[in-house]
C-alpha cells in the first residue's frame, strides 16, 4: 500500500473547556488566525477558564509579537481567571515569572536609564510576589537568577547569588538548559573562559534546536583566549545554523577586520552591513561601520553612527563610540569638541579605551598643556611599550618640557634619554629622533650626542636631499670643542656661519629686516663660537680681531668684551683687561660674571679690600640676599683665608678671619651640596684650627666625590706633614705629582723635599730640591734649604764610625758648597719668599756658614783615618780572594780523583761481572749430564715401583707421567712459548751487561716477579692432586746466569724427553722431581761436592755476595745448611753452591 507523502500542514489550537457543559464541549481558538484580544479575554472571562489556560493563550499572543493582548491578559488572569482547582499554585507562579521576564527583558533593551530602572522595579515586585508562592521552583529560581543577570549591579554580589540558584537548578533539573547558559555566561564575565565554553558545550549536548548563541558564546570565549581560528570557526557554525544571528555577524567581522587583509576587510564590511540591517540599533556594527566610513572619509556619516551606538549601555562600546565622535571632530579641526569626546571615552570604561588617552594627549599638546600630554602618553606607552609613534611623541615632550621643579625637570630628561633611545633602536633612521636625542645628551655624553648630530645631518643629505640648518652644524661645533677638538670645531663653525650668511642673502629679498633679525643674532653666535675655538687654537690675534668686529656691530654683546678682557689678563696687560671689563658693565651692570671677573684681577693682584667689595656687591645688589651665588660666597671666604697670610695680621683677628671664612663656605654648601670648593674651604679652615683630623676627613671625602681636585690633594699631604706623617706625605706628594703630571713644580717638589728632610731621606731630599732649583734658580729659599741639607747629609756621614774614604770626600764637597750659598746668601739682603712670605736671616746664614767650616775642618781629620782603613779593608779583601781561589782549586782536585776512582772500580766490576757469566755458564751445562741418564728409562720405572710422583713446579716442565693434558700438540705449543721466553730473558741480560753491570734493587725486582710467574703457572699446571704430590725441590739458580751457551736438546729426541728437561734459565728454577733416582743421587752428590770458602759460615746479613743456585724460596724459608743473601752488584762472587729444599 503506497503511503501518501502530502503531507496537510497541522493547525494549532486551543481549546478552553465551556463552563457548566456536560458533554465536554470546547471553544476552539485557532492560532493561526487569533482573534481579538478583548474578544478572547471575555471568553476566557465569560467561561470562568482556569489560570492555564489564560496563560497558554497569552504566550500565544507573545509568540506572534501581539504584546498588548499579552499584557491584558496576564494582567487580568490575576483576578479574573478560575482559581479553584489543583496545581493552581503553579500556574499563579508561572503567570507572575512569565509577566516578570516579559518587564526584565525590556529594562534590559532601554537605554535611558530612568525607564530600565522602571522597568527592573516591576519585575522585582513580581518576582517577589511569586517567591511566596513557590521560592524553591527550578524555573522560578531560573528566571529570577537570570534576572540578577540583567540587573549587572556590579556594587552588590548579583552574581553570586546567580550563581547558587543556578547551582541549586542544575543539581536538582539536571536537564535544564538556561541555568547552564547561565552559568557561562558568568563565567565569562568573571574572565574564566574555559569553564564557559565548558558549559556553553554542555548545553549544546542537552538542546535539541537552535544552537546558534550557544556556539556564538563559545566564539567569543575563544576570542578573548587568543584563539582565533577556532573563534573564526564557531561564528561561522553558527551563521550556518542561524545566518540572520547578529551577534554571530558581528564577531566574525572582528575576526576578518583584524587579518587587515583586503578580501577579508570587505567581507567584514559586509557583515556589518548585513548585521545593521537585520538590527539597526546593534551597537558593535554601528561603530565598525563608523570606523569604516571614516576611513572613507564620510566624517559626518561615521560621526551620527558613532553618535547611535553611544546610547548604549555597554562601557567599552560607548568608549569606542565617543571615541570615534572624538576622532570625527579632530579630523574636521573642531578641537575642542574632539578634546570633549576623548576626554568621554577615556572616562566611559574606567580609563580602559588606550586610543582615548592617545587623542586626549594631542588636544593637551595643542593647548599646551605638556605635562598633561605626558601623562596620557605614558599611559599608552606603559600598554603599548612597542608603539613607536608613542615613543617618539614621549621621548619629544621629555626633551622640551620645562618644569617648575629642577629636579623633575631633570627626571624627565632623563626619561627622554631612555625612551629616545629605544626608539632609535628599532627606527634608527629617523632624523627628529636623533636630534632631540642629541639635544638631550649634550650634558651628559657629549661623545653620544656628537655621533646623533652627525647620524642626523648624514640622513638629511642621504634621504631628503635637505642641507644641515646652521643651529645643528654650531651644536656640532660646541660638541668638538668641549671634547678638546679643536679643528673640527673651526670646521663646523666655518660650515655654519657659511650657511646661514647664504640664507640670510638669499631671505634679504623676501623678508622685511624684522623678519630677519632672529638669523642675525645666530650670525653673531656663531662667530662668537668660533673666536672661542680660534683662542684655544692660541690664534688670539685673529680672536680678538674677531671680538672687536662683533661688538664694532653689536656694541651691546658683552660676551664680546668680556673675552677682550680675559685675553688681555693672560698676557699680564692688567689695566687693559680693567678697561675691558668695565666697559662690559657699562652694558649690563646686572651680570654676575662681569663683577666676578672684576673681583678675581683684584684676586690675582693682592688686593684683597677691591675683591672683598666686588664680590659682596654680587651677593647684595645682583642678588638681593635671596638667592646667593655660590660662586662669590666661595671666593669670599677665599679672601678671608687669605688674611690669615698676611704677615702683618693681628693675632686677635686670627679667630675673625677663621669664622667669616666658614660663614661664606657653610652657606656655598647648603646652597649646592656637591660643591667641592666651598667644602675644601672648610677644611682649610679645620686646618687652621688645628683640628687635624676632622680636616683629614673632610678634604677624603672631598677626594672621594672628585679625584681630579688638585687642591684636596695637597692639603691632606699638608696635614700629614702637621701630624708628623712623613712617609704618608712622602706618597701623597709624590701621587699628586703623577696624577696631575707637575713632576716638575718648584713648589710641589719643594714640598716634597721637605717632606723627605722629616724623614731623614736626605739622598732624596737633595735630589728634589736639585729638581726645583732647575726652574728657580734665583729662588732663595730653595737655595738655603739645599744649603741645610747638604749640610745635614755631611753630619751624618761624619758621625758615622766607619766610613770611607769616598764617603768623607762626598761629605767635604756638599759642605764646602753649603758654605759658600750661607755665604753667598749672608753678603746679600734679606730675601723673602713671594709664596710664603718668610725671610731668611743673614746672622743665622753666617752662623751656618762658620758651622760648615768648623765641620770641613773636623772632616779633612777624618779623612786621613778613613783612607787608612780603606787600605787595611783592601789588603784583607785581596787576601781572602786568595784564600778562597786556593780552596777552589783544592776541591776540585778531589773532585776530579773521585771521579777517577769510581771511573776505576765500575770497570774493575764489569770485568769481574763478565768472569762469573763464564763460570755460571759451565754450572748451566750440568743437567745435559742428569738428562742423559734419564734417558735410559730407569727413572720411570723406578718412580712407578717406589709409587713417589714428582711434580715439576716450573712453568716450563709439562706433565711428567704423560696424563691426558699432555698431548704432542699442546707440548710443542709449551715449547715454543718457553723459547720464545728465554730468548727474551737472554736479550734482556745482554742490555743490562752492555749497560755495565746490575744492581741488589733490579736483582730483588726480578726475583719477586719470577717467583710470582712461577706461582701463577704452577697453579695452572698442575690440579690440585698433583700438588699435593710435591715432595721435593732442587734449584739452580744465579742471579747474573745467562742461558746463551745452555746445552739444547737434539734434534730426534722425543717430545716426552724434551718435556722432562730440566730448566736452567734465570727465570725457571730447576724442578728436583724431573728425573729419576738416578738424577736425585746425582745431585745430592754434586751438593756435598760444592765448593765453599772460608767465609762460609759468616753472618749471611753480612754477606753481600751473589750466591749460586739461590732461588725466590730461599729468600722467605731459608734451610738450616744456610743460604746467602743477595749481594749488590758490586762485589765478587766466592762461591758456587747448588742446593735443595727437600726433606
Amino acid at each position: 500500500m503506497e503511503e501518501d507523502n502530502d503531507e496537510v500542514p497541522e493547525i494549532r489550537t486551543i481549546a478552553i473547556p465551556l463552563k457548566d457543559s456536560q458533554e465536554d464541549e470546547v471553544i476552539e481558538i485557532n492560532c493561526s488566525e487569533l482573534p481579538d484580544g478583548a474578544e478572547v479575554l471575555s471568553i476566557l472571562e465569560a467561561e470562568e477558564a482556569k489560570l492555564s489556560y489564560w496563560i497558554e493563550v497569552a504566550l500565544e499572543y507573545f509568540r506572534q509579537d501581539r504584546v498588548q493582548p499579552f499584557m491584558e491578559i496576564l494582567e487580568a488572569a490575576g483576578t479574573r481567571a478560575g482559581l479553584e482547582y489543583d496545581g493552581v499554585k503553579q500556574d499563579q507562579m508561572r503567570a507572575l515569572d512569565i509577566l516578570a521576564a516579559y518587564w526584565m527583558t525590556q529594562g534590559y533593551r532601554e537605554r535611558a536609564k530612568d525607564k530600565k530602572q522602571d522597568f527592573f522595579s516591576k519585575a522585582t515586585v513580581l518576582f517577589n510576589t511569586a517567591d511566596k508562592i513557590a521560592m524553591y521552583e527550578w524555573s522560578h529560581l531560573t528566571v529570577r537568577a537570570w534576572f540578577y543577570l540583567f540587573e549587572r549591579d556590579k556594587s552588590t554580589n548579583k552574581y553570586e547569588l546567580a550563581d547558587q540558584q543556578f547551582n541549586y537548578v542544575v543539581k536538582t533539573y539536571p536537564q535544564n538548559v538556561l541555568p547552564l547558559i547561565g552559568k557561562a555566561v558568568i563565567a565569562f564575565n568573571k574572565k574564566d573562559y574555559k569553564t564557559a565554553i565548558f558549559y556553553f558545550r554542555k548545553a549544546i549536548r542537552q538542546r535539541r534546536y537552535s544552537i546558534a548563541d550557544l556556539r556564538v558564546g563559545i566564539g567569543y570565549c575563544f576570542a578573548k583566549m587568543g584563539l582565533v581560528d577556532k573563534s573564526k570557526l564557531a561564528f561561522e557554525r553558527a551563521l550556518e545554523l542561524e545566518p540572520d544571528n547578529v551577534s554571530a555577524m558581528c564577531g566574525l567581522g572582528i575576526i576578518l577586520l583584524n587579518t587587515l587583509e583586503q578580501d577579508n576587510l570587505k567581507i567584514a564590511v559586509n557583515l556589518f552591513g548585513r548585521a545593521y540591517h537585520a538590527q539597526p540599533d546593534q551597537p558593535v556594527a554601528l561603530v565598525h561601520l563608523a570606523n569604516h566610513f571614516f576611513f572613507k572619509g564620510e566624517v559626518e556619516r561615521a560621526w551620527q553612527l558613532s553618535w547611535h551606538a553611544a546610547s548604549n549601555d555597554c562601557d567599552s562600546i560607548k568608549a569606542e563610540a565617543f571615541y570615534q565622535m572624538g576622532r570625527c571632530r579632530h579630523t574636521q579641526g573642531q578641537y575642542d569638541g574632539a578634546y570633549k569626546y576623548y576626554y568621554q571615552a577615556r572616562q566611559a570604561n574606567n580609563q580602559e579605551h588606550t586610543l582615548a588617552h592617545y587623542g586626549l594627549g594631542q588636544m593637551y599638546i595643542h593647548r599646551n598643556e605638556i605635562e598633561e600630554a605626558i601623562k596620557c602618553f605614558e599611559v599608552v606607552h606603559q600598554r603599548l611599550p612597542h608603539n613607536t609613534d608613542t615613543m617618539k611623541i614621549l621621548g619629544s615632550l621629555y626633551a622640551h618640557v620645562q618644569l617648575a621643579d629642577p629636579a623633575r625637570t631633570n627626571e624627565a630628561r632623563q626619561k627622554g634619554r631612555d625612551v629616545l633611545a629605544k626608539y632609535l633602536n628599532i627606527e634608527a633612521e629617523d632624523c627628529e629622533a636623533c636630534i632631540d636625542l642629541a639635544q638631550l645628551l649634550e650634558s651628559t655624553d657629549s661623545k653620544k650626542s656628537l655621533e646623533l648630530y652627525e647620524r642626523a645631518i648624514d640622513l638629511l643629505e642621504a634621504f631628503e636631499q635637505i642641507p644641515p640648518q646652521p643651529e645643528m652644524l654650531n651644536n656640532v661645533g660646541a660638541l668638538h670643542m668641549s671634547m678638546k677638538q679643536f679643528d673640527k670645531a673651526e670646521h663646523y663653525f666655518k660650515k655654519a656661519k657659511e650657511s646661514l650668511e647664504e640664507q640670510l642673502s638669499s631671505e634679504a629679498a623676501q623678508f622685511s629686516d624684522r623678519r630677519a633679525a632672529p638669523e642675525r643674532s645666530h650670525l653673531l653666535t656663531i662667530r662668537y663660537n668660533l673666536a672661542r675655538c680660534l683662542e684655544h687654537l692660541c690664534r688670539t690675534s685673529e680672536a680678538e680681531q674677531m671680538y672687536k668686529d662683533i661688538i664694532s656691530e653689536c656694541p651691546g654683546y658683552t660676551d664680546g668684551y668680556l673675552r677682550l678682557g680675559c685675553i688681555a689678563r693672560d698676557r699680564h696687560q692688567v689695566y687693559e683687561a680693567s678697561l675691558s671689563f668695565k666697559q662690559g658693565v657699562q652694558f649690563d651692570q646686572s651680570s654676575p660674571v662681569v663683577w666676578t671677573l672684576i673681583g678675581n684681577l683684584h684676586y690675582a693682584k693682592n688686593e684683597w679690600m677691591p675683591a672683598q667689595k666686588k664680590f659682596e656687591f654680587i651677593l647684595s645688589k645682583i642678588y638681593n640676599n635671596k638667592t646667593p651665588d655660590p660662586y662669590s660666597l666661595v671666593a669670599l671666604g677665599n679672601v678671608w683665608i687669605e688674611q690669615l697670610l698676611n704677615p702683618s695680621r693681628k693675632k686677635e683677628d686670627e679667630k675673625k678671619y677663621m669664622d667669616r671664612a666658614l660663614q661664606m663656605y657653610q652657606k656655598a654648601l647648603k646652597l649646592e651640596p656637591k660643591n667641592m670648593y666651598a667644602a675644601n674651604g672648610i677644611g682649610c679652615v679645620l686646618a687652621y684650627k688645628r683640628n687635624w683630623n676632622d680636616a683629614r676627613d673632610v678634604f677624603s671625602q672631598v677626594r672621594e666625590s672628585t679625584s681630579e681636585f688638585y687642591d684636596v690633594w695637597m692639603n691632606i699631604a699638608h696635614v700629614f706633614m702637621e701630624r708628623e706623617q712623613w712617609m704618608s706625605a712622602v706618597q701623597m706628594y709624590s701621587s699628586a705629582m703623577k696624577k696631575f703630571r707637575k713632576e716638575n713644580d718648584a713648589m710641589l717638589l719643594h714640598y716634597l723635599a721637605k717632606a723627605y728632610y722629616r724623614a731623614n731621606m736626605l739622598s732624596e731630599a737633595k735630589e728634589a730640591l736639585e729638581r726645583a732649583m732647575l726652574d728657580q734658580l734665583d729662588n732663595t729659599q730653595l737655595k738655603f734649604n739645599y744649603a741645610i741639607v747638604l749640610k745635614k747629609s755631611a753630619k751624618e756621614i761624619l758621625r758615622g764610625h766607619k766610613m770611607t774614604s769616598q764617603q768623607v770626600n762626598t761629605a767635604i764637597s756638599d759642605l764646602t758648597f753649603a758654605e759658600k750659598i750661607f755665604q753667598y746668601i749672608s753678603k746679600n739682603d734679606d730675601r723673602q719668599a713671594s709664596h710664603t712670605g718668610m725671610r731668611i736671616s743673614r746672622t743665622a746664614c753666617s752662623e751656618e756658614a762658620k758651622n760648615c767650616r768648623d765641620l770641613l775642618t773636623q772632616a779633612k781629620h777624618k779623612l786621613a783615618a778613613a783612607q787608612t782603613q780603606d787600605e787595611e779593608e783592601r789588603r784583607l779583601i785581596e787576601k781572602q780572594e786568595k784564600e778562597k781561589i786556593a780552596l777552589k782549586n783544592k776541591l776540585m782536585e778531589e773532585a776530579r780523583a773521585r771521579e777517577e776512582a769510581e771511573k776505576k772500580r765500575i770497570e774493575d766490576a764489569k770485568n769481574l761481572r763478565l768472569s762469573f757469566i763464564e763460570m755460571t755458564k759451565d754450572v748451566l751445562r750440568l743437567p745435559e749430564i742428569v738428562e742423559e741418564k734419564r734417558r735410559g728409562g730407569g727413572g720411570r720405572k723406578r718412580r712407578n715401583d717406589d709409587g713417589d710422583e714428582f711434580v715439576n713446579d716450573s712453568s716450563d716442565a709439562g706433565n711428567y707421567d704423560g696424563e691426558e693434558g699432555g698431548e704432542d700438540g699442546e707440548r710443542r705449543e709449551r715449547r715454543k712459548k718457553d723459547k720464545a721466553a728465554k730468548k727474551a730473558s737472554r736479550k734482556k741480560r745482554e742490555r743490562r751487561d752492555s749497560d755495565g753491570g746490575s744492581d741488589s734493587n733490579r736483582r730483588d725486582e726480578k726475583k719477586r716477579k719470577r717467583k710470582e710467574e712461577k706461582a701463577r703457572k704452577l697453579e695452572e699446571k698442575l690440579s690440585a692432586k698433583q700438588s699435593a704430590k710435591i715432595k721435593s725441590r732442587a734449584f739452580l739458580s744465579s742471579s747474573e746466569s745467562s742461558d746463551d751457551d745452555k746445552p739444547k736438546p737434539a734434534a730426534d729426541s722425543s717430545d716426552e724427553e724434551e718435556d722432562e728437561r730440566p730448566p736452567v734459565n734465570e727465570f725457571d728454577s730447576p724442578d728436583s722431581n724431573a728425573g729419576s733416582d738416578e738424577e736425585m743421587a746425582a745431585a745430592k752428590k754434586k751438593k756435598k761436592k760444592a765448593v765453599v770458602d772460608s767465609d762460609e759460615g759468616s753472618d749471611n746479613s753480612d754477606d753481600d755476595r751473589p750466591i749460586i743456585g739461590a732461588s725466590d724460596e730461599d729468600d722467605d724459608d731459608k734451610p738450616a745448611a744456610g743460604g746467602a743473601s743477595s749481594s749488590s752488584d758490586s762485589d765478587v762472587p766466592k762461591e758456587k753452591v747448588v742446593e735443595s729444599d727437600s726433606d
